[in-house]
């Protein structure tokens, strides 16, 4: 019995310990670049606001540019439609423990102008330390495969 409450004990222990270091912190890199693909999807202007730089730049797989007020615009006001944008792969590096270059693929699903789109893309998130805490400056889309 006492064994078995052990093994029990151990196992619950180490999945508990698993499942806290399995999601990175929104305040981290990768944690803000799962934030960020999150409030893509749920068409969030305010989550994007509130962990993007005031001079944040997004460049879209295609090639288009647009600054935080104008993304949220278009999220809020069905411009632009995310169904799924989940952020996979990541990994980060930080340099000068003020700045970390975060990439990550995902798959894409939505509409962009009525326009639907299914594609495969990988990203760049350009993170800045601002304070105690952290924010993204820009994020680029590259790809764009069905």
């Amino acid at each position: 019995m006492k064994k078995t409450l052990f093994l029990l004990s151990t196992l619950l222990t180490t999945t508990l310990a698993v499942a806290q270091t399995a999601a990175p912190a929104a305040n981290e890199p990768t944690g803000l670049a799962t934030a960020f693909m999150k409030a893509m999807e749920t068409e969030d202007g305010a989550a994007i606001a509130a962990i993007t730089t005031d001079d944040f730049a997004i460049v879209s797989f295609d090639g288009q540019v647009a600054d935080r007020d104008l993304l949220g615009q278009g999220l809020s006001g069905g411009f632009l439609v995310i169904e799924t944008a989940p952020a996979n792969n990541l990994r980060s590096r930080t340099y000068n423990s003020d700045l970390a270059i975060v990439t990550g693929d995902s798959k894409f699903k939505g509409s962009l102008q009525g326009t639907n789109f299914n594609t495969n893309v990988v990203f760049t998130a350009t993170c800045v330390k601002t304070g105690s805490g952290w924010k993204i400056a820009s994020v680029q889309f590259s790809g764009g495969t069905q």
